[in-house]
C-alpha cells in the first residue's frame, strides 16, 4: 500500500514531571527532554513505513530554527520507502508537550506551529501519484487542499479532530457535513462528547463514507460502517508520550482494513499500534512500530512488535 500524508510539521519537545509529583503541586522540574518531528504527516508516514508500506510526506514547515531542525532531521531519515516534500511557510515550528497529569486526563500542549495555511500544499497535489490513500487533517484552512486531493480521485483519510469542533458538537456536525466529498475513512476524537461524536460518525457513513473511526483516549475507540458499530477497550499501557496516537491508530487500521481485515479486527490492530506508540520513548525521526498479526480475511502478516517503556511512566490506557 502507498499512502500520501499532507499537512503541518512541527518540532515536539516532550517534558515529563519527576517521579512522585503530587496532584496540586506547583513545582515542575525538568526530568528529561525528548525532541521529535511531529505533526500528522510525519506520524502517518512513519507508521506506514513501519508496517511495510510506502509513503509520500508533503508538509509545511516554518523558516525558524525549529523548522531547520525538522528539515535536517527528515533529510537524515534514510528510508527508501518515503518520499519527502517540504514547503516553507509560516513563522514557527515548535510545540511543547507536557506529560499527562497524574489523574490521566488531558495533555497540556503549548502550541505555536507554522502559521501558514496548509492550503499552500494544494499546488503539490500532483505528487500524490499512485497512492491508494491520501491522509489530511481537515481543519480550517485546509479546504482548498482537501478539494484538490479529492479531485484526483484518491480516497481520503480525513481527520476531523480539530479541538474547537470537539468542544462544539454542532459545529463539528456542520463542518463534517460539508467536507465529505472523496472521504473513504473519517477519523474523529470523541473525548468530552462521546454520544454526539458517534452520531456524527454514523451520519458520515450514511452519507457515503466507507468507515469512520472515533477514539476516546483511555476509554478505547469504535469503528462504524454500513453494517453497524463496534467498540472496544484500549489496552492498558504505560504512557510516555501520547502525541500522535490517533494518527498511528488510523494508519495501522487502514493498513489492515485495506488488506481485507474486518473493521473490528482492523480496529484492534490499530489500537495495538497506538499502544506501542504512546508507551515508547519518542523517536527523533521515524516513530512507529509494526503491529503483530492482524486477524481477518486477507490481512497480511507483519513483523514482531517493539515495546520500550520508561520506569517513570504511569500505567494508563491508550486509544
Amino acid at each position: 500500500m502507498r499512502i500520501a500524508a499532507y499537512g503541518e510539521l512541527s518540532l515536539h519537545v516532550s517534558v515529563a514531571p519527576p517521579n512522585g509529583l503530587q496532584d496540586g503541586a506547583r513545582e515542575f522540574r525538568l526530568r528529561g527532554v525528548d525532541m521529535e518531528v511531529g505533526g500528522s504527516p510525519h506520524y502517518v508516514a512513519a507508521q506506514a513505513v513501519a508496517e511495510g508500506d510506502s509513503a509520500l510526506l508533503v508538509g509545511t514547515v516554518g523558516p525558524d530554527p525549529a523548522g531547520a531542525w525538522i528539515r535536517a532531521g527528515l533529510a537524515r531519515w534514510q528510508s527508501p520507502a518515503v518520499s519527502v516534500h517540504l514547503v516553507e511557510t509560516g513563522t514557527r515550528s515548535a510545540r511543547l508537550v507536557l506529560e499527562p497529569s497524574a489523574d490521566g486526563n488531558d495533555v497540556d500542549i503549548t502550541a505555536d506551529p507554522a502559521d501558514g495555511s496548509i492550503d499552500t500544499l494544494a499546488y503539490r497535489v500532483p505528487a500524490v501519484g499512485d497512492a491508494e490513500y491520501a491522509h489530511l487533517s481537515c481543519f480550517p484552512g485546509s479546504d482548498r487542499l482537501r478539494e484538490a486531493l479529492a479531485a484526483t480521485g484518491t480516497p481520503l483519510i480525513a481527520d476531523f479532530g480539530f479541538l474547537p469542533w470537539r468542544r462544539d458538537p454542532q459545529a463539528l456536525a456542520r463542518a463534517v457535513r460539508s467536507r465529505l466529498t472523496g472521504v473513504a475513512v473519517a477519523v474523529f476524537n470523541g473525548l468530552g462528547a462521546e454520544e454526539e461524536t458517534t452520531r456524527v460518525a454514523r451520519q458520515a457513513v450514511a452519507a457515503g463514507v466507507r468507515v469512520a473511526l472515533v477514539t476516546f483516549g483511555a476509554a478505547g475507540a469504535l469503528v462504524c460502517d454500513a453494517r453497524g458499530i463496534h467498540r472496544q477497550s484500549a489496552p492498558p499501557v504505560p504512557v510516555v508520550n501520547p502525541v500522535g496516537a490517533g494518527d498511528t491508530l488510523a494508519t495501522a487500521f487502514v493498513h489492515a482494513w485495506h488488506r481485507g481485515a474486518a473493521p473490528d479486527d482492523a480496529l484492534e490492530y490499530g489500537q495495538s499500534a497506538a499502544a506501542r506508540h504512546v508507551s515508547g520513548r519518542p523517536a527523533t525521526i521515524g516513530a512507529g512500530a509494526r503491529t503483530p498479526g492482524a486477524t481477518g480475511a486477507g490481512a497480511s502478516p507483519v513483523g514482531a512488535s517493539r515495546t520500550v517503556t520508561s520506569p517513570a511512566a504511569r500505567t494508563r490506557s491508550a486509544g
